[in-house]
């Protein structure tokens, strides 16, 4: 691999109810098979000059043992670097990182700018100069939109992925990768205007079932 970045997330390690949650993309009858193989998808394609960013959520649970949890860090190659999920604890945060963690990062990858978060972001620091975001936390169920997309594991066969490989994806699944523009040019003022462009305002839409509202 002659890419010297790579990205990924949600790798839940120790997180038992993710076998049930993710069949598709764990099928595993035990935590210890769902580590030994994410370990060994990730050594595949990482050496320990390798910058790797961990999108959040790395290990889950208060009640997990610290040192089990430091015996799985130290067996990933890499330099690694976190960006915090919403379950990434004091465990977590206190593993031996390549560079302090952190809520949101922009790296320049090659040519290419990319912003890091472990929540899809609608409009991104640098949307309108190019820059491309990567994102984890939804596990692959969140359809993404124009230059941005979902690196978790889930969604990569349990194995980091470079941007090259990211942004072709974006180019392939999002049909708006060149013209997706999440902001209207002029200030929303109303409701009628607060819908899609493509897309008709139905003033009856809040009241109607499955839109939690109540018929009159």
């Amino acid at each position: 691999m002659t890419e010297h970045k790579v990205y990924s997330a949600d790798h839940h390690f120790f997180h038992h109810s993710m076998l049930e949650w993710f069949p598709e993309s764990r099928p595993f009858s035990t935590l210890s098979q769902m580590h030994e193989f994410m370990i060994e998808q990730h050594n595949a394609r990482v050496s320990n000059g390798t910058d790797v960013y961990f999108l959040g959520d790395f290990a889950y649970g208060q009640k997990v043992d610290e040192r089990e949890v430091r015996k799985v860090f130290e067996k990933l190659k890499g330099r690694k670097h976190l960006i915090t999920g919403n379950h990434d604890n004091r465990i977590a945060l206190g593993l031996r990182w390549s560079s302090p963690p952190r809520s949101e990062l922009t790296v320049k990858d090659g040519d290419r700018r990319i912003y890091l978060n472990h929540y899809a972001v609608r409009s991104w620091p640098g949307f309108y100069n190019g820059t491309y975001h990567f994102y984890g936390h939804t596990h692959g169920k969140l359809p993404s939109h124009g230059r941005s997309i979902d690196v978790g594991v889930d969604s990569w066969n349990m194995a980091p992925v470079t941007a090259s490989e990211a942004i072709a994806r974006m180019k392939l699944w999002n049909a708006d990768f060149d013209t997706y523009t999440p902001e209207r040019k002029s200030v929303i003022t109303c409701a009628e205007e607060n819908v899609p462009e493509d897309e008709q305002y139905i003033p009856e839409m809040r009241n109607a079932p499955g839109y939690g509202g109540s018929t009159p």
